[in-house]
């Protein structure tokens, strides 16, 4: 039996850099489960690159329509301006003082009003803290969804109680595991459920080094149930839940 915080998670705008993308931006649809422990760490107050030592044993749960795409061309710069000079001369003009600056125009796919539903456990003291930050709307850093720009929004739901359920067929409310589930495409086609499953792969862990490793999970385009066939499901608050 373990306690889960569910919240809801927000913003205008998202963009959760893809591990594969090159030279365009590609995002993840929701934010992957070391993404959702940095948030959770800057409502906490954790320093960067400190989450993943502080925070372990995280266990997440994620469910959410896939958000409508924007691709957006931001100019990056890649050098910062030449510093001033310690004398500059009445009569010196400011393009004698200073050097163009290199920058490139990169698209980056942006999310627009990402809402996903998350059920969170940590290790205490932080899962009673955590509690009482998002009941109290009370974040030690502003969470963001992927870039500082994009600011995030932090609504409470509700704590509950979760329980492991024996091994079976269920209809998982949340993003599964791939390596942990199977479909059960009989069961599908029998209820005739208009899904459209995504399969992607997403950072996991991550290191204090910045190492990350990934895990595939399947996702429902429409935030519908999925249902397989599992020894790795959760029961929590009338759902069942598997988590990232």
């Amino acid at each position: 039996m373990m306690r889960l915080i569910a919240f809801k998670l927000q913003g205008r705008f998202g963009h959760f850099l893809r591990a594969e993308a090159g030279a365009s931006a590609l995002s993840y649809p929701v934010p992957p489960r070391t993404v959702i422990m940095g948030i959770i760490g800057a409502v906490l107050g954790i320093k960067k690159d400190h989450p993943q030592l502080l925070l372990e044993p995280m266990y997440v749960a994620l469910n959410a329509r896939t958000p409508i795409t924007h691709w957006h061309k931001a100019k990056l710069r890649k050098d910062p301006p030449e510093a001033l000079p310690y004398r500059v001369k009445s009569t010196q003009k400011q393009d004698k003082t200073t050097k163009p600056e290199k920058a490139t125009l990169t698209a980056q796919e942006w999310l627009f009003n990402p809402s996903y539903e998350i059920w969170v456990s940590l290790p205490e003291p932080y899962f009673e803290e955590l509690e009482m930050r998002l009941k109290r709307r009370r974040w030690y850093f502003q969470p963001s969804l992927g870039l500082s720009e994009m600011l995030a929004d932090l609504e409470y739901i509700e704590t509950v109680d979760a329980e492991k359920i024996p091994a079976g067929t269920y209809d998982v409310g949340s993003i599964v595991r791939q390596d942990q589930a199977e479909l059960d495409i009989s069961r599908i086609y029998e209820v005739n459920l208009p899904l459209h499953i995504l399969q992607i792969r997403m950072p996991r862990i991550v290191t204090a080094e910045r190492v990350f490793t990934h895990a595939p999970y399947l996702m429902e385009k429409n935030g519908l149930s999925i249902i397989v066939n599992t020894e790795c499901a959760y029961r929590a608050g009338g759902r069942n839940l598997m988590f990232l």
